[in-house]
């Protein structure tokens, strides 16, 4: 009974223990057996029994989605064998003779049985799912290496070898089945699956390695990566799945109030967002190992080399192994997960943008601050929520690092906590005011985008009217007072950043100083180097979460005011449709019967006439129904833009008659385009009804919308080609002769807003996508203004005469107009006055014969004798005409896009350093040198004080403390200095400098660049490029400058301290260099696709807010949103493959650090006894900060690398993009020039493209002071000739002289700005009334007043508020605008006034009234007027007649029309006859 135990026994009796240390046994490095058995074997075994079923069951009702074949069938064979073998342990275990504990039997029968699960699960996975099971990896991954241990143990213990024989077989197995598990079955997927990306198809493996992202790695590294060489977006991140999650959940809300978008998105959001919690929650348990291995390896270091403490080393190398890896691989899926979550946060916000853009009134929408809210706004979301599950896990970590270095140091580890506490209560106050600061600059920034929109929309107008050097000022300080507000916000992060600091540099200090004086008065030597290096491993697991989270909630509340600027722009009032929808009560016969039983109302001036009105006719203003045959009935309403102002309309009361033609006249300013806009639903009614037949409307407004892209898919916008029609539709539009002057014909793209075109040309293509639209009712806002009169007469006819394409597929037409002309042939006429009420309105033949308004014209009555033209020109030459490939659009950034893309530049790092001074960049480097010296240093030091107080305890305490403090408020002082530079001093310097460079080169940019470039991919330049300049880059320079040299610091630190270590460095180094080398070729290239694919994005996004009416009456809003939906997953496909390649790079480098980690304690272990205890603290400790500074490194290096693109982008716009200027043009005119006005054309020819010719051999002599008219047909080359003077032609020959001097000689900003030019598309830029009429601020303010006063719109302007009023789109009507450029022309002082159809969009009394001003303000000045009112220019010296770009004839109108051959004859006829 006493006696002892055989030590066989003894084993046998703990390994039926849970142990898990199997003690002495096996060389007391093992598990005991029934630990094995029951928690490494039983327990996961038991998690795949209970979870399998669930996924059988959720699997089996999902469709098929991969074919068997011969990898299914090997699977079953391998699993089959398996469990062959598995019974086989069952007897093996069941037999007495076995040695066994109490679970032995169990688990071989569950593991039996778990084999039959496993070949279901996996048939069922294999054939229902198309990515490898991540269960069955799982489960199998963990069996194999449980079961490994299992197998080695039965071996030690040497008692019978059948079972261990058997389980080492079956461990072979496993690893075949893991093998066959893990195989992709891409290939054998079904064809409705092939198109999945390879994220989608991927196994537990590469996804947790990111391995998928290795073929696109290989693509990018050795071509030129495409969008289409991206792989195709996942189904869960496609904005329309997207948007079907966020809009519901918004719509429950009943009652919105601070913050409900964010609540709400993020519960739409959730699953994403929580799938990042487990692996942060492990990441947290992998971090907080390091400090117990540091332990646990510096007193292995102390203890005697004995086989018990070298199997201890063999378990910490392991251990080192997990910890590294796991710490790896779960940092990278919590990041995915959450940039996952942030790519579909932006899917569904920027849908939410653009349908509540496309909701809103014409007057409501601000195109700067839309634009902000989807790219500045989304960008600093994107970054804000990065570090979304840091804000509760730092706050976790930093708890635990306290209540470790409370066991290490005891009470005084309350000082870390208080450092803590305070920086987080600092932080707190501190993102408060970040809010606030950045909404300050996201305002600045929107200000300055709405300018340069308009101004990108508008260059040519801006060079005609000589605007290019006072708007490139005003542009130029509005980006000055926007880097002066975001100092504001800079100066907060420099104060964030300090707050990050003062943790690691400051609590060391304290808690040292505190623990050394209380060891001290205890007369203890408890200052030790286990302690020491121990407890700075926990001041780095106290500091790293603390900077963590004081940066992610600086950012995070940053993202927060976003989200708020994002809810109160969707919180903004929606346009209200206040038209009823009515259903009419009688046929639709568009006979003359049902025309006369509708009412016809005539108004006077001075009294009220009913000619032959009927009661029963009237509009039933109580019962809402339409009045017999009408589409459209007004009765007693006012309408207005603003409903807090007064109407602009008053006590409308009038019908549209269906099928029928009413036309809306009055002087200029009346509200003509207002009504239509009132009949389309755009305006407030303030008073009255307006009742409305349901239908969509073909609407052409009077500045033509037109979509980017070419001539033929602007006329057919969202509808199906019909050749039969389209050729009809062309031809009645007068556009056939057109197409044949362009080389690539309708096939020609038209630039932005049809910069490429020219005012008529623009004006009919919108007309004639309105006509092949076919919608019954269409309504047309002046669009023959600005055409010759055969054009106009060709079109009229061919659309509205009596075999038009409109009379032969009967359409209600309702179109304004000022001109006169055109009167006879409505069938109903409105008038309006300059007060916005109806003054007449009835037939024409009615109301000429009363005294009234159209009286007033004395106009015959009309004469249907012109028929529709016949087609002249044969088809077949036309579609040879038309039908040539067209050349894509130019972005600009593909000119240069591959040496920008993938290889870095140290030019562009040199550029951007001389763009802040050598001098700054100089001293930047010496204050951040040092402070990584005084950063690192104190590691060393503090390890000095720990060997000296071994030896001496307690001795020179003050010595060692003094220099640990000084060399702490050295680190922070350095750091503040070099983050002034970079932050405060040096980004207001290259802010200037390279939004200087990009606005000088876009206003110095010709005329070609802006019909070949996207508008959105120029506003990228200004927008998302310059915010990467000002906030993104510098910060992404200073991180990579300090991570470098502190990383540098830290590497010299541990090869102090193991020189064999050292060795292993340039390796590793190397490493590093090719890791980012190679992932660098991939990820600048996606960086740069990622601004790319939004620049159509935001194109498209800039057009429909121009065009919002336009979009509204066609009913394209669904067809624009789901382009919208196009081009927005396209832009996502980069955004989140730029997030998944940095997990890449993530995991990467954390691999390689563990294998650094593992080296070290390899050697640790090895060379016990030659390093010393110190130096293995200070080189684990710097493993830790080496970890984490490594990472950052390279993180910080890639950002700069991708974000340097931005310099590289604007060095490539600068560098690319064609200047007007040419070196010869250096002559300085005198100051008075022009003297005279004399103007000489010596054979001009010119031409926007080489080989285009759109002048030809032009020569005409002008005397000074003389008024030349300029006639001919629309595009006969007009405005070319205008163009040609103003120097905004590329290709040019001859010369133009004015008073002789040869104006290519002299600089072009000098012709424009002495040249005045009032252009047809009046340009008003955003600002006010005083800095639009007088944009260089030489004029008073009497003399404006004088100005706009002549031109009869100082009264308008000052019931607005007068010259400080600000200049919106519902501000002027088009009329006025163009009054407006006058008065802006009789502020400057000229000899040369050049009217390019400058009175297109007035009435003929206003005509008159420009026409007195003309002679009256511009008398003895030389005068060019491009006319098509040609009885307005019977008084002028001279015409000149173009056609086809050559010069017909050039007399005195009186001469010319004295001869019937005469062009101008012919002209002067046909438009007298209209």
């Amino acid at each position: 009974m006493g006696a002892e135990m055989s030590p066989s026994l003894q084993c046998q009796q703990i390994d039926n223990t849970l142990g898990p240390h199997a003690s002495y046994c096996r060389g007391g490095f093992d598990f005991t057996l029934l630990f094995e058995e029951s928690i490494l074997t039983i327990a996961p075994l038991a998690l795949l029994l209970f979870i399998s079923p669930l996924r059988i069951l959720y699997l089996v009702k999902k469709e098929k989605k991969v074919i068997g074949g011969p990898l299914l069938l090997s699977k079953i064979v391998a699993i089959t064998i398996f469990s062959i073998f598995q019974l086989a342990l069952v007897v093996l275990w069941s037999k007495e003779a076995a040695i066994k504990t109490r679970a032995s039997v169990a688990t071989a029968a569950l593991n039996f049985i778990g084999s039959i699960v496993l070949a279901v699960l996996s048939y069922i996975e294999h054939i229902h799912s198309v990515k490898p099971s991540i269960l069955l990896n799982s489960y199998v991954l963990c069996s194999l290496i449980f079961d490994a241990a299992r197998t080695r143990t039965l071996w030690l213990m040497r008692d019978g070898q059948n079972i261990p024989i058997l389980l080492t077989i079956s461990l072979a197995i496993k690893a075949v089945i893991l093998f066959l598990e893990a195989a992709t079955k891409r290939k054998l997927l079904y064809r409705p699956f092939k198109a999945y990306p390879p994220e989608a198809t991927s196994g537990l493996y590469s996804r947790g390695l990111f391995w998928w992202l290795n073929s696109l790695f290989l693509k990018g590294f050795r071509q030129l990566l495409l969008l289409d060489d991206l792989f195709e977006l996942d189904k869960h991140l496609h904005s329309e799945y997207l948007r079907q999650i966020l809009v519901p959940a918004l719509e429950k809300v009943r009652q919105w109030k601070a913050h409900t978008l964010l609540s709400e998105t993020l519960k739409a959001f959730k699953w994403p967002l929580l799938c990042g919690i487990l692996p942060r929650l492990a990441l947290i348990g992998f971090t907080f190992c390091q400090p117990f291995l540091i332990d646990r390896a510096v007193e292995l270091s102390l203890q005697p080399v004995n086989n018990e403490t070298t199997n201890a080393g063999y378990g910490l190398i392991g251990a080192y192994a997990i910890v590294y890896s796991g710490i790896a691989l779960t940092t990278g899926q919590y990041q995915h997960h959450t940039f996952r979550a942030i790519t579909m946060m932006r899917g569904g916000l920027v849908s939410l943008i653009y349908n509540k853009t496309a909701s809103l009134g014409i007057n409501a929408v601000e195109p700067g601050s839309s634009v902000t809210l989807m790219n500045t706004d989304m960008e600093r979301i994107s970054a804000g929520f990065q570090f979304t599950h840091d804000l509760w896990a730092n706050l976790i970590e930093i708890a635990l690092a306290t209540y470790l270095l409370y066991l290490q140091l005891g009470p005084v580890c309350a000082i870390p906590l208080a450092v803590a506490i305070l920086s987080i209560f600092a932080s707190a106050i501190l993102s408060g005011f970040v809010v606030q600061k950045q909404k300050l600059w996201l305002e600045a920034i929107e200000r300055r985008i709405a300018v340069t929109t308009a101004m990108l929309g508008s260059m040519k107008s801006v060079k005609l009217c000589g605007l290019s050097e006072p708007l490139s000022t005003s542009v130029q300080s509005l980006r000055v007072i926007e880097l002066q507000i975001s100092e504001g916000f800079r100066k907060l992060l420099i104060w964030a950043l300090g707050f990050t600091y003062i943790s690691p540099v400051g609590a060391p200090i304290l808690t040292f100083t505190a623990f050394a004086v209380m060891v001290r008065q205890r007369n203890d030597d408890a200052v030790n180097t286990t302690r020491v290096f121990t407890s700075l491993s926990l001041f780095v697991l106290i500091a790293t979460p603390l900077g963590s989270f004081i940066m992610a909630l600086t950012s995070f509340m940053g993202a927060v005011g976003c989200f708020e600027r994002i809810q109160t722009f969707l919180n903004i009032e929606k346009r209200v449709d206040s038209r009823i929808q009515a259903l009419e009560t009688t046929d639709k016969r568009g006979s003359e019967k049902s025309v006369k039983s509708t009412e016809e109302k005539v108004y006077s001036a001075s009294n009220s006439i009913t000619l032959g009105s009927k009661a029963s006719s009237l509009p039933d203003c109580v019962n809402s129904v339409l009045p017999d045959g009408s589409v459209v009935s007004i009765c007693n309403a006012s309408f207005s833009w603003d409903k807090e102002k007064d109407p602009t309309l008053t006590d409308i009361s009038m019908t549209i008659n269906r099928e029928k033609l009413t036309a809306i006249i009055g002087p200029v300013g009346c509200g003509k385009s207002t009504l239509l806009q009132a009949i389309l639903g755009e305006v407030h009614v303030l008073g009255g009804t307006i009742l409305v037949q349901p239908s969509e409307y073909a609407y052409c407004q009077q500045t033509p919308w037109l979509m980017n892209g070419t001539i033929q898919e602007s006329i057919l916008g969202v509808s199906n080609f019909d050749q039969k029609w389209y050729d009809a539709v062309i031809h009645a539009c007068a556009l056939e002769e057109d197409f044949r002057q362009l080389p690539r014909g309708d096939r020609s793209h038209i630039g932005s807003k049809g910069i490429s075109l020219s005012g008529g040309q623009s004006q009919r293509i919108a007309l004639a996508r309105a006509v092949y639209a076919k919608k019954s009712i269409m309504v047309l806002d002046d669009v023959l203004r600005g055409l010759d009169a055969d054009t106009e007469n060709h079109i009229f006819n061919n659309l509205f005469g009596r075999e038009g394409l409109l009379r032969k597929y009967p359409t209600t037409i309702i179109f304004t107009t000022s001109a006169s002309n055109r009167l006879p042939y409505a069938d109903h006429i409105v008038v309006l006055d300059n007060r916005g009420k109806i003054i007449e309105q009835g037939s024409f033949d009615d109301l000429n014969t009363i005294e009234g308004y159209v009286s007033s014209f004395t106009l015959s009555s009309a004469q249907w004798n012109s028929t529709a033209g016949e087609k002249n020109e044969r088809t077949e030459e036309r579609k040879e005409s038309i039908l040539h490939a067209s050349d894509p659009m130019n972005t600009l950034d593909s000119s240069a896009a591959e040496a920008s893309r993938r290889t870095g530049d140290t030019t562009i790092y040199l550029h951007y350093a001389k763009s802040v001074g050598r001098f700054l960049v100089i001293l930047f480097a010496i204050a951040l040198t040092l402070f990584a010296f005084t950063f690192t240093f104190p590691t060393m030091w503090v390890k000095w004080w720990a060997e000296a107080n071994a030896e001496r305890p307690n001795q020179r305490l003050d010595f060692y403390l003094g220099i640990y403090g000084m060399l702490g408020g050295a680190s922070l002082l350095f750091l503040v200095i070099s983050c002034w530079l970079v932050i405060i001093t040096m980004v207001p310097k290259s802010g200037e400098f390279f939004h200087w460079t990009l606005l000088k080169k876009v206003i110095d940019a010709p005329m070609s660049f802006f019909s070949s470039t996207d508008t959105g991919v120029t506003l990228n330049r200004f927008s998302q490029d310059l915010q990467l300049i000002d906030m993104e880059l510098p910060v992404a320079a200073l991180n990579t400058s300090a991570a470098f040299i502190i990383c540098i610091a830290q590497l010299v630190l541990i090869a102090v301290a193991s020189k064999y270590a050292a060795i292993a460095f340039p390796f590793g180094l190397l490493a590093f260099y090719f890791i980012q080398k190679f992932y660098l070729f991939t990820s600048r290239q996606l960086r740069f696709m990622d601004i790319e694919a939004k620049a159509p994005l935001y194109e498209q996004f800039v057009e429909l807010l121009s065009g919002l009416a336009t979009v509204r009456a066609f009913g394209w809003e669904s067809q624009l949103e789901q382009r919208n939906r196009k081009l927005l997953d396209i832009s996502q496909k980069p955004f989140y493959l730029l997030w998944a390649v940095q997990r890449w790079l993530t995991v990467v480098l954390d691999l390689v650090v563990a294998a650094t980690a593992v080296l070290l304690m390899i050697l640790v272990v090895k060379l016990r006894g030659t390093m010393s205890a110190g130096y293995v603290g200070v080189a684990l400790v710097n493993v830790i900060t080496f970890n984490q500074g490594i990472k950052l490194l390279i993180t910080y290096w890639t950002m700069l690398e991708t974000h340097i693109g931005a310099i590289a982008r604007v060095q490539n716009f600068k560098d690319n993009t064609p200047s007007e200027n040419q070196p010869t043009e250096c002559k300085e005119p005198p100051s008075d020039w022009p003297t005279n006005g004399a103007i000489e054309f010596r054979d001009v020819s010119a031409a926007y493209r080489i080989s285009e010719p759109v002048l030809k051999n032009i020569s005409l002599s002008i005397e000074a002071g003389q008024r030349i008219a300029i006639c001919g047909r629309t595009g006969s080359g007009k405005s070319s000739m205008i163009l040609a003077m103003f120097r905004m032609m590329e290709e040019m020959s001859g010369t133009i002289t004015v008073d002789g001097l040869d104006i290519s000689a002299i600089p072009r900003k000098d012709v424009r700005s002495r040249l005045i030019c009032v252009p047809q598309d009046a340009y008003l830029f955003s600002g006010t009334v005083r800095q639009n009429v007088d944009p260089t601020g030489s004029a008073s303010d009497e003399v404006i007043k004088g100005a706009l006063t002549k031109v009869q719109l100082w009264e308008a302007i000052n019931t607005e508020g007068g010259l400080d009023t600000e200049v919106n789109d519902t501000f002027l009507s088009h009329g006025q605008r163009q009054l407006f450029c006058l008065a802006r022309a009789l502020l400057r002082t000229s000899k040369v006034i050049v009217f390019d159809e400058g009175t297109s969009s007035v009435d003929e009394k206003t005509d008159d009234l420009i026409q007195r001003l003309i002679c009256e303000e511009f008398k003895h000045r030389t005068i060019i007027m491009i006319a098509h009112k040609l009885d307005s220019i019977l008084d002028f010296d001279k015409v000149a007649v173009l056609s086809g770009g050559l010069l017909v004839e050039f007399d005195s109108p009186q001469t010319l029309l004295a001869t019937d051959s005469s062009a101008f004859y012919k002209l002067y006829n046909t438009y007298a006859n209209n």
